[in-house]
Formats: structure tokens, C-alpha cells, sequence
């Protein structure tokens, strides 16, 4: 997913021993931008060959503090909950945060719940595990879902709270 870059070392006695372990990593340390300080993706041991142990993608998450510093009083925070399936069949959970401007009624934070379905889901369809996860981490998925939300009421900010991993294929 990231050009088979070293995540960590691990002492283990047997290497089959280390098999289902997870290792959380800052995106800042994996990527190099210093500006994604706020992401962790987590990944879970699979195989071991020799001294090499390859990883599958595990879940990811935004740190509490990062997301605490931009509420606001007299905003309105809304943060849905969405089962997807990406095209290569990983079934995800993802929790999406959208803070608006002003506090609103329930209509309103009704259609951007469904315009947060909607983005979720045509990213899920339209790429892999990998792409998915890339698209996040670059944030254009946040992006799309600020844009077509300002359509319907002004979105001060836009983030992919956490992913959790369901199912893989």
C-alpha cells in the first residue's frame, strides 16, 4: 500500500509467533508530511518470510485532540456511522465528522448524512483497499464530502473520524 515501507521492528522467538500482531503508525512518519500529524493507520501481521513480515491494512483513526480543537460553541457536529464494501470485497466501518457553521435542524443534518452515504459509498466502489485508504489519507474524500455539503448548508470542516475493518475478502 505504501511501497513496502518498514513499519517497525519486533523481537519474537518464533517468527510465526508474531502473526496477528498490529502495528499502529503515524501517516506524518509513514508519508513524510508533517501536516497528517493527526492520522494512525494500523496494520496486522499476516505472513512472515525470513525476517520480513508483511501486513494488511488493520483500521485507521484521527487522534481525539486533533478533532476536540475544532468544535466549536454554536456549531453543530454531526458524525454518522457507515457500513461499506470496497470493490476488491474488504467490508468497512466508517465513522465520517462534519462540523457545520451554525447549529442546525434535523432536515438539514439529514441530507448531509446522505450526501456523507454517498461519498462514502462511490469511494468505497470506485477502489480497492488501497485506494481507498490512499484517498483518505490525501484527504479527497474529505474534500468532496465539504464541497457537495456547502451545497446545502456551510461546512466549516470535514474528516474521516475512523475505519474498522469488518471483513476482508
Amino acid at each position: 500500500m505504501f511501497n513496502s515501507v518498514v513499519l517497525a521492528e519486533t523481537p519474537a522467538i518464533d517468527s510465526s509467533a508474531i502473526i496477528g500482531r498490529t502495528i499502529r503508525v503515524n501517516v506524518s512518519q509513514l508519508t513524510g508530511q508533517a501536516s497528517k500529524y493527526y492520522m494512525n493507520l494500523e496494520f496486522m501481521i499476516d505472513a512472515v518470510d525470513g525476517k520480513k513480515a508483511s501486513t494488511v491494512f488493520a483500521g485507521y483513526n484521527s487522534t481525539r485532540d486533533y478533532l476536540f480543537h475544532v468544535v466549536r460553541k454554536r456549531t453543530e457536529k454531526v458524525r454518522h456511522v457507515r457500513d461499506v464494501e470496497t470493490k476488491d470485497g474488504w467490508r468497512l466501518q466508517v465513522v465520517a465528522l462534519l462540523i457545520l457553521n451554525r447549529k442546525t435542524d434535523t432536515n438539514v443534518k439529514s441530507k448531509i448524512r446522505k450526501i456523507i452515504d454517498e461519498q462514502l459509498d462511490a469511494a468505497a466502489k470506485r477502489n480497492g483497499i488501497d485506494g481507498f485508504v490512499k484517498d483518505i489519507v490525501a484527504g479527497a474524500v474529505q474534500k468532496e464530502m465539504k464541497r457537495l455539503g456547502n451545497k446545502v448548508y456551510p461546512v466549516r470542516f470535514s474528516e474521516i473520524e475512523s475505519i474498522e475493518v469488518l471483513k476482508r475478502p
